[in-house]
């Protein structure tokens, strides 16, 4: 095998990784708790007024 070759079993490997790890995110909900969709800052004084919990 020549360089090439472990270069593209790497960059297939990586763009694997990413849309394993946002599938799972996505069946899983994980951005919640991520902050607002406006900033996305956790602490966000908009996500404040708004939530009435």
């Amino acid at each position: 095998m020549e360089w090439q070759d472990y270069t593209v079993w790497a960059i297939g490997a990586a763009v694997a990784f990413v849309v394993i790890r946002r599938l799972g995110r996505f069946v899983c909900g994980g951005r919640r708790g991520r902050g607002c969709a406006a900033c996305g800052e956790v602490r966000c004084p908009l996500r404040k007024t708004n939530d009435k919990r």
